[in-house]
């Protein structure tokens, strides 16, 4: 792994195209696929980085130390209106499953 392997990879995310994407998340397909354990984790940032993922194993890019760093870089370039989809998100996972 090396940096410019991370900046390739954020540029992809920010694609014009792969971007808006990310923002489109299937609630009730994560809960199903959600384990009791990860209950807890229900955060905008952990669904943010699933998101990140997702689009990461689309191009082959399973290296975890990558997806971390990236989901890291994009999440701070969000705005906060753009944050906030996310953290709605995660109060409607945690609304549906309980807590």
């Amino acid at each position: 792994m090396d940096m410019n392997t991370i900046e390739l990879f954020i540029a992809h995310l920010q694609n014009p195209v792969i971007f808006p994407g990310l923002f489109l998340f299937d609630i009730h397909s994560y809960i199903r696929t959600l384990r009791p354990y990860n209950i807890r984790r229900v955060t905008a940032y952990n669904l943010f980085k699933k998101q990140i993922t997702e689009e990461g194993h689309l191009i082959n890019m399973t290296d975890r130390k990558v997806i971390c760093l990236s989901t890291n870089k994009v999440w701070r370039s969000l705005t906060p209106a753009q944050r906030n989809v996310f953290v709605i998100y995660a109060r409607q996972v945690r609304f549906i499953i309980g807590h």
